[in-house]
């Protein structure tokens, strides 16, 4: 029986987080967790402007290529904006996707890995949309997903929530053993920004 490892590594909180947060220091620590190098398949689910892909396909490689999903069509942070940046880099080794609020409509066994980031809470058909990515990864693929840890409101129902752009590690380390994933290892503050007070949680999961 084949076993799939799946990082899951989830970093939401408000548009421009990937810009904002991933310094250019944290992304091959990023590359790490997902496991991918040069020659890998890796989508990126909930890509907003496609800053996150950028830096994902020069790691990948001409060899490699990034699925850059998302279901925004407006101009600030949706695929219009993910469309120009990539043309402006000249990357050939990204295909914009536009996805379904319940499925990023990648198409089975397809990617090495999966990376969602400032984008899980708004994902409301969680359930479907996390089905839907573990039937596209490959055996031994993996999923990076962390979001954007409530202050005040960890207690109150899930779209209470997620309304505010934040979601409980709790809530979220069910949700994942509900879709099939192990968690195998959770951080309650992964990262800290001191000028907002914001704290990002992470979780690790496999299947």
């Amino acid at each position: 029986m084949r076993i799939c490892s799946v990082l899951v590594f989830v970093l939401c909180s408000w548009p421009g987080f990937a810009s904002d947060w991933l310094k250019d220091a944290q992304v091959p620590e990023l590359a790490r967790e997902l496991g991918i190098h040069a020659g890998s398949i890796v989508a990126d689910v909930g890509c907003g402007g496609g800053e996150l892909s950028v830096s994902l396909a020069r790691i990948v490689g001409p060899s490699g290529r990034v699925y850059c999903e998302d279901i925004d069509e407006g101009k600030q942070w949706g695929l219009p904006a993910a469309r120009r940046r990539i043309g402006k880099q000249h990357l050939r080794n990204v295909t914009v996707v536009r996805g379904v609020a319940d499925d990023p409509t990648l198409a089975p066994q397809s990617v090495d890995a999966v990376v969602i980031v400032n984008a899980y809470h708004e994902m409301p058909r969680y359930r479907e949309m996390l089905r839907h990515i573990r039937e596209s990864l490959r055996p031994g693929g993996r999923l990076v997903i962390v979001d954007n840890r409530p202050q005040r409101t960890a207690t109150r129902a899930r779209e209470k929530q997620t309304a505010n752009h934040v979601l409980s590690i709790d809530l979220a380390s069910a949700e994942l053993a509900e879709a099939g994933f192990r968690v195998v290892r959770r951080e309650d503050a992964f990262i800290e920004d001191p000028d907002s007070e914001s704290v990002h949680w992470m979780l690790v999961g496999e299947i």
